[in-house]
């Protein structure tokens, strides 16, 4: 694996789809992604268990999928995804592929894809008007300019280059207790701009989907509420229309409810010309 006990590597979008076939519908990634925190990112095995999923169907899109995590993925040892065959009938297909590594699962994804037909169409998600991308900070930006407010170590998390490229359309949010928990911010994933199949971008939307959904939950609480441990429980996800992740999409997030020690979050991805690309939800554990 490209792994530096130093400093890590970060893979780009088509390193992340790079697999070894090691048997029947069993597929070796190549690559693991950080999630600064220890183990890998938890949008990894979203992302490369969909795409392994994909290697086993003929042309047909992902409509929609649900993971549910079990442990966090070790950074230095390859991850192995096994995939089942579930169902294949006239139009859809079902897969299930559990992510393992040492001989234990750490992930399990359920998907199904759709040929595609004709039907009914509408769409009631509003892009609003939000600020551009372009006039918006980045996210060490953010943490230069904020470096006063912000602990250190904080600072040196969000200063790191990463493979995702994000702009908050609220960044006082970060620091306020709003009434509601809401984030809404502009992602992209800039390395994806030579990856030309639309499935893979597919696969990439769903590794993204991941970033910083999760901490919607907290943010009504404000940054004094105590939460030092915030991990994703499951994930579950619906693709309408294809999709470019190298290109701007507004993830807008929002939390309603929290108790017990979890909490869950929505959210949807819109592209900025407003068409609605995907819809999230999250459950997150936080203590």
């Amino acid at each position: 694996m490209n792994i530096s006990t130093s400093t890590r590597y970060i893979p780009n979008a088509s390193e992340m789809l790079q697999f070894d076939e090691i048997g029947k519908d069993l597929f070796r990634a190549r690559h693991n992604l950080d999630n600064m925190a220890g183990v890998t990112f938890g949008g990894q095995a979203l992302g490369q268990s969909l795409a392994a999923a994909t290697l086993t169907v003929d042309d047909w899109q992902c409509h929609s999928l649900s993971g549910v995590f079990m442990r966090g993925g070790i950074i230095d040892e390859p991850i192995d995804y096994r995939v089942e065959r579930l169902s294949d009938s006239r139009s859809f297909a079902t897969r299930r592929v559990t992510a393992e590594q040492r001989g234990r699962v750490i992930f399990e994804l359920q998907c199904s894809f759709h040929k595609g037909e004709a039907g009914l169409s509408h769409q009631f998600a509003d892009l609003g008007n939000p600020a551009d991308p372009k006039s918006l900070l980045n996210l060490e930006q953010f943490a230069k300019q904020n470096a006063h407010r912000l602990p250190e170590h904080i600072v040196a998390v969000l200063s790191k280059p990463y493979i995702f490229e994000l702009r908050m359309l609220e960044p006082e949010h970060y620091f306020d207790s709003p009434d509601t928990s809401f984030r809404d911010y502009w992602i992209r994933l800039p390395s994806a701009k030579v990856v030309n199949d639309e499935r893979d971008h597919h696969s990439l939307l769903v590794l993204l989907s991941d970033y910083w959904m999760p901490g919607t939950i907290a943010v009504s609480h404000g940054r004094d509420s105590g939460i030092n441990f915030l991990a994703s429980l499951n994930h579950s996800m619906w693709i309408h229309a294809p999709v470019k992740v190298d290109q701007w999409l507004l993830y807008r997030t929002e939390s309603h409810w929290a108790a017990n020690g979890r909490g869950l979050a929505t959210g949807k991805i819109l592209t900025q010309s407003g068409q609605l690309i995907a819809t999230v939800t999250q459950e997150a554990v936080l203590r």
